[in-house]
């Protein structure tokens, strides 16, 4: 019985019966929406190829095309959204740093929470033990960290500013200034928190981000001691 089963499986005539699960299995693993959609449609069209002209089932192949149809409706979707709606260079800096799994549509709302400003050399955007009112992404420019007068870091294009005490809800560890103009889009953190607490696409890409963002400063920092050490 055993035998029959898997002789019947691996029959070559039933190619066009295992495909389209095979490709089904191979979208669900597809983290971008538009390979997950075209790769899902490619599984439809066969099973309407395999139902509507070789193992005939008129009952299957009507939900077949839905399924198509569906996928295509919301491909086309996707397409007309990323065309229609570009980003500017500085909006682009921050969609750059995202994970590529973060859909658009989740990174345009989270520029809406935003507000692009622009500041000159001198311009403070946080104390030492002050309280830190806003979350800054720097899109130009140069922005020094320091304390008691040492310079501990220097955050340009595509990095934070304050992005510990809006983690960690404490006062500023150092002061950070802008050493040029500098170009930034400025989050006021109770709003961020509010919409991250509501929205799980939101948290999820600025959880990713800011993870990122960490991570680089730490292997910069081990970068700029190692020769020291």
């Amino acid at each position: 019985m055993l035998s029959e089963l898997v002789r019947e499986w691996l029959d070559p005539s039933q190619v066009l019966t295992h495909l389209p699960y095979a490709l089904l299995v191979l979208s669900m693993m597809m983290s971008d929406m538009v390979w997950l959609r075209t790769i899902a449609i490619a599984a439809g069209l066969f099973r309407i190829l395999n139902r509507g002209w070789i193992n005939i089932d008129h009952v299957v192949v009507p939900w077949e095309i839905l399924f198509v149809a569906v996928n295509i409706a919301q491909l086309l979707i996707i397409w007309y959204y990323r065309k229609r709606h570009r980003f500017s260079e500085e909006e682009q800096r921050l969609a750059d740093r995202m994970p590529e799994r973060v859909e658009r549509q989740t990174i345009r709302r989270i520029l809406k929470l935003g507000e692009a400003r622009g500041a000159g050399p001198g311009h403070v955007f946080t104390t030492a033990d002050a309280p830190v009112s806003e979350l800054v992404f720097v899109t130009d420019g140069i922005v020094q960290i320091e304390r008691a007068g040492q310079i501990l870091a220097v955050c340009g294009p595509g990095e934070f500013v304050g992005e510990m005490s809006f983690l960690s809800g404490a006062q500023a560890s150092a002061d950070a200034r802008a050493v040029r103009p500098v170009r930034y889009v400025a989050f006021n953190q109770a709003k961020l928190l509010t919409a991250m607490n509501a929205d799980p696409g939101i948290r999820h890409a600025m959880d990713a981000i800011l993870n990122r963002n960490l991570v680089d400063k730490l292997a910069k920092a081990n970068a700029r001691h190692a020769p020291a050490a």
